[in-house]
C-alpha cells in the first residue's frame, strides 16, 4: 500500500507541474532555457535530499552511470525540450495525456530489447491507456 500511496502523490505532483510548464511555455521562453531552469530546480532539490537522507554509492559503477546519463539525456533533455515545444503550441490538457502513452513504448521496447515477457493484463492495460488518451485528445 505504501508504494501505491507514493505513486499517487507522484502522480499528483506530475499533474501540477505541467500547469507551471504551460504558463512558461506560452510566454515564449525558449524550451531549452525552460528545461535548464527546471532541471536546476530538480538538481537543487536532489542535492538537499541526498544530504538529508544520505547516499550509498556502492551499487554505482561506470556502466550504471553511463546508463543513467543516457536516460537523463533522453528523458530529461530531449523529451523535455519536445514537451515544452508541444506546450507552446497546444494546451496542457492535451499535451500531457499524449505524453502519457509512454507505457506503450516501454512495453514494446522492454519486450524486444530486455526480453521481458508481456502478460495479457499488461497488454490490455497498455491498450486501455492508448484508448483513454485517444478519447481525451480526440476532437
Amino acid at each position: 500500500m505504501k508504494g501505491e500511496i507514493l505513486a499517487l502523490i507522484a502522480a499528483l505532483l506530475w499533474g501540477i507541474a505541467p500547469l507551471f510548464d504551460r504558463i512558461v511555455a506560452s510566454s515564449g521562453v525558449s524550451p531549452y532555457v525552460a528545461n535548464l531552469v527546471r532541471a536546476t530546480g530538480a538538481i537543487v532539490f536532489l542535492i538537499l535530499a541526498t544530504i538529508a537522507f544520505g547516499f550509498d554509492l556502492s551499487a554505482l559503477n561506470s556502466k550504471n552511470v553511463a546508463y543513467l546519463i543516457v536516460a537523463g539525456a533522453l528523458g530529461g533533455g530531449v523529451a523535455m525540450i519536445l514537451y515544452y515545444m508541444a506546450l507552446r503550441f497546444s494546451q496542457a490538457s492535451r499535451v500531457v495525456p499524449i505524453t502519457s502513452i509512454y507505457p506503450l513504448f516501454t512495453v514494446l521496447l522492454s519486450s524486444v530489447i530486455l526480453g521481458e515477457r508481456v502478460g495479457v493484463k499488461v497488454l490490455i492495460g497498455t491498450v486501455l491507456i492508448v484508448l483513454g488518451v485517444t478519447l481525451v485528445c480526440g476532437d
